[in-house]
């Protein structure tokens, strides 16, 4: 009988021996805080690197960890020797949990977040942070209970924040009073459908320094008390401005804001539907006209026509623009030589692009990322356009086989949720093979 031959299994051995704790530490920068915390039960070495390595949590990210987790061991890591810029703690985080992480925050803290905020923030606000800059509350909980004058009162001891970011909180407009103790340059209410013109009088009053602003409901619930006349304050650094599903927002509205805020170098306005809202047509670029753009964003209308595109080569500074679902059918050649600093431009979702539009932009030189939408359909038509032949894709194909056409182009996006986009994908990405796709 032959024995059987005895397989030799390789010597184990650990690969990280190879490695100098430099490159070891490197390597587990990439981990979140919670591998972060497993990997130091690994060995003696790993704990070391992990926890002596004051950097090593410098963003910590916990908003990810699973409920079933118990948060407090994790939090147990954080120690005032260690050197943390940001921190966004989950939602499932209880008023205990934040009160012992913000006792242990070290004072290198600049940015916080709180994704529950169905808590006492008159318990949890109880240090100062002289390098403090911004706070994010997020009311994941549906919290109902708007703050109350001791927890608003909580906040000054964040007072160095330059940054205020708020969604969907129980709203009330003492709450801005509190803001004048700030030197707030950024405040972002998102999802605030019982925001007035009052409270844009307010913020006006307590945010003289104010260079960004955000404001609007949701796109559930539009805000339906912020009008034209709201925009008539004196905001006089105000470089960026956003105004998201906002239904009295139309073309009169943007000429009053243009003549209140000559500093904006950026404008967004975000919407979901037409019919319930006031009007945004070509007329509101017109108004804007004085105004020294580099960003503008208008997301859904139906009202754009032969004069937009013209109106929009007024904005000579434009770097980036956007009209998803604004449907395009004009020829848009004006635009090379009128806004020749344009790097990005989004006419994503049902935008209709015309080919005359795509004929008009591939000449751009400095055109670098293109979000393309439905190409000469909407977003109902889809199945029909795939089944027509030839497919209306073949004359995207003849524009990308040109080397003068999209010379600096290095990003395209397709339209996710377009039948068209694979065939296009499987095309175009032979003729241009370093061209990155999204």
């Amino acid at each position: 009988m032959m024995k059987k031959q005895q397989i030799r299994k390789p010597p184990s051995y650990d690969p990280f021996t190879l490695l100098t704790n430099d490159y070891v530490r490197i390597i587990l920068t990439y981990l979140n805080v919670f591998d972060l915390v497993r990997s130091a039960r690994v060995c003696r070495r790993w704990r070391e690197i992990i926890e002596k390595d004051p950097l090593m949590f410098e963003h910590a990210n916990l908003e990810n960890i699973d409920s079933s987790k118990p948060l407090f061991p994790i939090l147990k890591i954080f120690s005032r020797d260690k050197t943390i810029i940001s921190m966004k703690l989950p939602p499932h985080a209880t008023q205990t949990d934040t009160a012992y992480m913000f006792m242990q925050l070290p004072q290198s803290i600049q940015y916080l977040k709180f994704t529950n905020i169905n808590m006492e923030f008159s318990k949890i606000f109880t240090r100062k942070f002289p390098n403090f800059k911004s706070l994010t509350l997020v009311n994941t909980k549906n919290r109902k209970k708007p703050f109350d004058e001791i927890e608003m009162k909580s906040f000054l001891t964040l007072k160095s924040a330059q940054e205020l970011h708020f969604y969907s909180l129980p709203w009330e407009d003492s709450f801005i009073s509190i803001f004048s103790e700030f030197n707030l340059q950024v405040l972002c209410i998102y999802d605030c459908p019982h925001l007035t013109n009052d409270s844009l009088y307010l913020i006006s009053k307590h945010c003289k320094l104010l260079q960004k602003l955000l404001v609007g409901g949701s796109e559930q619930v539009y805000n339906a008390q912020i009008s034209k006349s709201g925009f008539q304050i004196d905001l006089m650094n105000l470089k960026s401005l956003e105004i998201r599903y906002c239904s009295r927002i139309g073309d009169q509205s943007l000429d009053i804001i243009a003549n209140s805020f000559p500093t904006l170098t950026e404008f967004a306005l975000v919407r979901n539907n037409f019919e319930k809202c006031a009007k945004i047509s070509d007329q509101a670029f017109k108004n804007m006209q004085d105004l020294q753009l580099q960003r503008l964003s208008i997301i859904y209308t139906r009202k754009l026509r032969d004069q937009a595109h013209i109106n929009i080569a007024k904005f000579h500074q434009l770097r980036y623009l956007c009209l998803r679902n604004c449907p395009l059918q004009y020829d848009v050649s004006i635009w090379n030589e009128n806004c020749p600093l344009l790097e990005e431009l989004d006419v994503s979702g049902d935008s209709w692009v015309s080919q005359s539009f795509v004929l008009g932009i591939a000449q751009h030189q400095n055109l670098k990322i293109f979000w393309l939408g439905h190409f000469e359909h909407g977003d109902l038509d889809c199945d029909t356009k795939l089944q027509q032949y030839p497919p209306e894709g073949l004359f995207l194909e003849s524009i990308f086989k040109k080397e003068t056409s999209f010379p600096k182009l290095h990003t395209l996006h397709l339209e996710h949720d377009c039948n068209l986009t694979y065939w296009l994908y499987a095309r175009i990405s032979k003729l241009r093979p370093k061209l990155f796709f999204r």
